[in-house]
């Protein structure tokens, strides 16, 4: 186990980890909070994971997928029998994973998918270093499998998507759609690079708001459904992103308010609303779900004023 030094953790606390501490509180003082339940899933779920992973490691590849399956199973079985559970989501045997749903070329015969370079499930920080994805390389292999685009840019430029656009029209010829989000920020927004948009299908919407500085994004993907993004300073494991994504846990209610115009001093009040997600953080991009749908009529005049 690593040797503890003076400094700031955010570690839980194990039967070795305590050892250590007692052993350390006859020298330095120790600062040991108890868990809070906002965060006892997040953490506990994550420590587990990491036993798991560390201990499948140490499995030999031939007896790796068969021992990780017979783990799986029986955690989720012993889980059950202490709480709730899907027994729905208990992993296959043999173990799979689905990859891909294919259509049919005119021919029958099945249409290929081109996967992106980056696996779903896999976080990575792009440098365009050699040998490695680009982002151009890795957004047009994102385009080739998207069911619908939704670009939120502070300012598009020809540069920036002249890379894209043989990608973005085999993606809007499909009859696949593709949104764009945009401001005038800057005056760096091309009319040209629009236009070129526009061309190929796209929904173009513009804010020409200038009396704030950045992109603070909002748009409703379906009647129950809205895409919003905090602010920028706004963190997932932070106590406001924790406030969003646990709420349900910490028996707190989400209530949204929205209007159709900056310019508007009343809101309506659409109800409240559940947390289903995010991307990336400062700021975070949330999913919220509403429990009553919204009427059509305010649906639509909502998703026209988006911009």
């Amino acid at each position: 186990m690593t040797e503890l030094g003076p400094g700031i953790y955010e570690r839980l606390v194990t039967e070795g980890l305590r050892a250590q501490l007692t052993e350390l509180a006859k020298s330095l003082p120790i600062d040991e909070r108890p868990l809070n339940s906002a965060d006892a899933s997040d953490r506990i779920a994550w420590h587990v994971s990491q036993q798991v992973e560390r201990a499948l490691l140490d499995v030999g590849d031939d007896q790796r997928v068969k021992v990780g399956l017979h783990v799986a199973r029986a955690l989720l079985n012993r889980l059950g029998e202490l709480v709730k559970v899907d027994h729905k989501a208990m992993p296959a045997d043999p173990a799979a994973v689905l990859h891909a749903i294919l259509r049919h070329n005119p021919d029958g015969t099945p249409a290929a998918i081109a996967g992106p370079l980056i696996p779903l499930l896999d976080t990575t920080l792009l440098t365009n270093a050699p040998g490695e994805p680009t982002l151009w390389s890795q957004l047009r292999s994102e385009i080739e499998s998207a069911d619908a685009i939704d670009v939120v840019m502070a300012f598009i430029r020809r540069s920036g998507i002249g890379p894209l656009l043989d990608s973005l029209r085999r993606h809007s010829e499909a009859g696949r759609r593709l949104r764009v989000l945009t401001t005038t920020y800057t005056d760096s927004t091309e009319r040209r690079a629009l236009d070129q948009l526009v061309d190929l299908g796209a929904e173009v919407r513009i804010s020409y708001d200038l009396s704030t500085t950045r992109l603070h994004a909002k748009a409703w993907v379906s009647r129950s459904l809205i895409h919003w993004e905090s602010q920028s300073s706004t963190r997932a494991d932070s106590s406001t992103g924790l406030r969003y994504r646990q709420h349900e846990q910490d028996g707190r209610t989400i209530l949204l308010f929205s209007r159709l115009s900056v310019d508007d001093r009343a809101f309506w009040f659409l109800g409240p609303a559940t947390y289903r997600g995010h991307a990336g953080e400062r700021p975070m991009a949330v999913t919220w779900e509403l429990h009553q749908p919204l009427s059509g009529d305010l649906y639509q005049a909502f998703a026209a004023a988006v911009a």
